[in-house]
């Protein structure tokens, strides 16, 4: 089913004067807060995509390695576009890749010493732009279900 689309027979209300501010003013915060990134980003020497990368491979299944297929499924990419993004990002020495002891064909990404100071460097940024414009976020959800 389509995101826009009802299940037959759902009826639901229209959305209220409030609803649709609410929702104009998360989209407004959102494209804000997008733009911090890219500018944080830049000025430590990252694209947003990088650091989204790094944020990823950090995370992902709390540290354990990731594949450059599912780093694609994650950042929602083609495969071939997150092998170029991880050959950027191996030149850039923020992570190196391991093949995977149980499937050769596999290449996985490991984040770096210097990947993890430039990740804690922007989450840090971000997490601090987050908690400035939280009260802004949060009063976005108080508009009653419908």
């Amino acid at each position: 089913m389509n995101l826009c689309e009802h299940p037959q027979g759902a009826s639901r209300k229209a959305p209220s004067d409030e609803e649709l501010a609410a929702l104009a003013h998360f989209r407004s915060a959102l494209r804000k807060f997008l733009a911090f990134s890219e500018q944080a980003a830049a000025e430590h020497g990252v694209t947003m995509q990088w650091y989204q990368a790094l944020l990823v491979v950090r995370t992902f299944r709390k540290g354990a390695h990731i594949s450059v297929g599912e780093l694609a499924e994650q950042l929602m990419i083609r495969d071939h576009s997150a092998a170029e993004l991880v050959s950027r990002l191996v030149q850039a020495k923020l992570v190196r890749r391991k093949t995977d002891p149980t499937d050769r064909r596999r290449s996985l990404v490991i984040i770096t010493a210097a990947g993890n100071r430039r990740l804690s460097e922007l989450a840090a940024a971000h997490l601090k732009q987050m908690r400035e414009t939280k009260s802004g976020f949060l009063t976005l959800f108080r508009a009653p279900e419908y």
